[in-house]
C-alpha cells in the first residue's frame, strides 16, 4: 500500500501567519532605517575625514628663513600642526600654529615655520581632522638671502572661478595649470578673484572664497601667494575684510591693505587701488614714498609696485585712471622705479619706458626689448587671467584701432599672465604668456628686459 507524505511547510510560513502584518511591516521598516543610517554614517565619516584643503603659502616674515602655511579643516578642535623637512631627508620636524579667524566653512589654520635655510627646497604636510589624517606632501622653496640672485615671480589677476555658467571663465583653469608648470618662487595676485556679483554658484561669499582658494592650490601650495585687492573684493557685493581674513600679509598701512616685502634684492609693494577715476589717499601716497625711500636705503636694486587699477589702459571696459596716473607718475620717476604692474581692464598693454608723466608722457626709448637704468618707467597691464569682461562679453575692446604713441605692445585676444625673472647679474627679464583656454600651449606675447649694464652688451 502506497504511503503519501505531507509536504513540509517552511517555518517562516508559520511565523508569518502567526504575526500581524503591521508588525512585519514595522520590522522591515526598521531594517531599512538601520541600513540607511549605516550608509549615511559611513558617508558622514568619509565627509568628515576629507583631507585638508585650501592650502596656500605666504610670507609675513623674512622670506629667506620663514614660510607661513594656511589650510582648512572641518572640525573646530583640530590642532594646527605642520610637519616639514628639507627635501631628500627622512625625518619630519613638527611646528604648531593657531586657528586663523575667518568665515570659512570649517576651521582655518596658520603656521609660520621659522629658522629655515635660505634658497632651500622643503617638503611639508598639514594636519587634517582625526589623528590619522594628513595631507599629501607639498613642496616650497625659501627665498634667497639678500643680494642679487635668480628667481621667478608671476603676476596674475582677474581670474574668476572655473566653470562659470555664463561661460566667461574660458581661460581660468589653463592659466592656473600653466603657472603651476612654471613653478615660480612667488605669485603676485592682482585682484578680482571670484567675481561673486556675477557668479552665485557658491553662496554666501565665504563659500566662493573657499572655492577660489581650492582652485588655486596647484599654484598656492608651492609658491607664496601675495595679494592686492581689486574693486570686486572691495565693493561689488564682496568684502575686502572677508578676503583679507584668508591672506596673511606683513604689517603695512591702512589695515594692511598696502604692504611691502623683500625677496633678495627686490622690493615688492602691494598698492591698494580700486576706483575707476579716484586716486589713492594722501596718507597712502605718503606711505608709498616713505616705503620706497626705506627700500632704497636698504640697497634694494628693483622696486616693483603691483596693484589692480591701471593708470595706462586703452580698453573701453576700464579706461585709464588719470588721477592715479597723475599721482604715481612723478613719484615713481623721482625714485627711479622701472616697472609697475596692474590689471583691471581685460586686455594686455605695455608702455615704452616713460618720463614726464602725466604731462608730456615721453618715451625714453622706442626699443621693444631692452632698457637701462637711465630709462623711464614701464607701465604694464596684465589682464585677464582667465575671466573675460562682463561689459563686452569677451576681452576689453580698445578705444581706437591705433594705439597711443607711448604703447610698446598690446593684445586683446588672449588670457595672460606675466613672469618676472631676476638674474644674478641684476637684470629684470619680463615675459608675458598668452593663451586662449583651448588647451593649446601658451605663446610668448611680449618680452623685454631692464639691465644694469648696457643693452646688447
Amino acid at each position: 500500500m502506497a504511503r503519501h507524505r505531507t509536504p513540509s511547510v517552511p517555518r517562516w510560513r508559520f511565523v508569518s501567519k502567526s504575526l500581524p502584518k503591521w508588525l512585519i511591516a514595522l520590522g522591515l521598516a526598521l531594517l531599512f532605517l538601520f541600513f540607511s543610517a549605516t550608509v549615511a554614517y559611513s558617508a558622514y565619516k568619509a565627509h568628515r575625514r576629507r583631507p585638508p584643503d585650501q592650502v596656500h603659502l605666504a610670507w609675513i616674515k623674512d622670506p629667506a628663513t620663514t614660510m607661513t602655511i594656511v589650510w582648512r579643516t572641518y572640525r573646530g578642535y583640530t590642532p594646527s600642526y605642520v610637519q616639514y623637512r628639507p627635501k631628500g631627508t627622512e625625518a619630519w620636524q613638527e611646528w604648531v600654529g593657531v586657528h586663523r579667524p575667518s568665515g570659512t566653512g570649517g576651521t582655518l589654520h596658520e603656521v609660520t615655520l621659522e629658522d629655515l635655510s635660505p634658497n632651500t627646497e622643503y617638503e611639508y604636510r598639514v594636519k587634517g581632522d582625526y589623528w590619522s589624517v594628513w595631507s599629501d606632501p607639498y613642496t616650497f622653496r625659501t627665498a634667497p638671502a639678500g643680494g642679487a640672485s635668480e628667481f621667478d615671480v608671476v603676476y596674475v589677476a582677474d581670474t574668476g572661478l572655473v566653470g562659470r555658467k555664463d561661460g566667461l571663465s574660458t581661460g581660468t583653469q589653463q592659466i592656473i595649470d600653466e603657472i603651476a608648470k612654471l613653478n615660480p618662487l612667488l605669485v603676485l595676485g592682482g585682484g578680482d578673484y571670484a567675481y561673486y556679483d556675477g557668479d552665485k554658484r557658491y553662496r554666501p561669499l565665504d563659500r566662493a572664497i573657499d572655492a577660489w582658494f581650492n582652485q588655486m592650490m596647484p599654484v598656492a601650495s608651492k609658491a607664496a601667494l601675495m595679494p592686492t585687492y581689486g574693486n570686486h573684493e572691495a565693493m561689488l557685493q564682496e568684502s575686502v575684510d572677508l578676503w583679507s581674513q584668508r591672506f596673511p600679509t606683513p604689517a603695512g598701512f591702512d589695515h594692511n591693505l598696502n604692504y611691502s616685502f623683500d625677496v633678495g634684492n627686490v622690493h615688492f609693494i602691494s598698492l591698494f587701488t580700486i576706483f575707476e577715476e579716484q586716486g589713492v589717499s594722501n596718507g597712502t601716497l605718503k606711505w608709498l614714498e616713505e616705503d620706497i625711500q626705506a627700500a632704497q636705503a636698504a640697497g634694494k636694486r628693483w622696486i616693483i609696485p603691483f596693484t589692480h587699477v591701471s593708470a595706462f589702459a586703452e580698453g573701453k571696459s576700464h579706461p585709464s585712471n588719470l588721477a592715479l596716473r597723475a599721482q604715481l607718475g612723478p613719484l615713481l620717476e623721482k625714485y627711479g622705479v622701472k616697472l609697475i604692474v596692474s590689471s583691471h581692464d581685460q586686455a594686455y598693454e605695455r608702455t615704452y619706458p616713460l618720463v614726464n608723466v602725466p604731462q608730456s608722457i615721453t618715451a625714453t626709448s622706442t626699443s621693444k626689448s631692452c632698457y637701462t637704468l637711465e630709462d623711464g618707467v614701464t607701465w604694464l597691464k596684465v589682464s585677464p587671467g582667465g575671466k573675460e569682461s562682463n561689459k563686452s562679453g569677451s576681452f576689453s575692446i580698445f578705444q581706437s584701432d591705433t594705439a597711443p604713441p607711448w604703447t610698446a605692445y598690446r593684445n586683446n585676444t588672449m588670457h595672460v599672465f606675466t613672469q618676472l625673472h631676476f638674474t644674478p647679474d641684476q637684470r629684470l627679464q619680463v615675459k608675458t604668456y598668452g593663451l586662449k583656454g583651448d588647451g593649446k600651449p601658451p605663446v610668448v606675447l611680449d618680452a623685454f628686459e631692464y639691465t644694469t649694464g648696457r643693452c646688447g652688451a
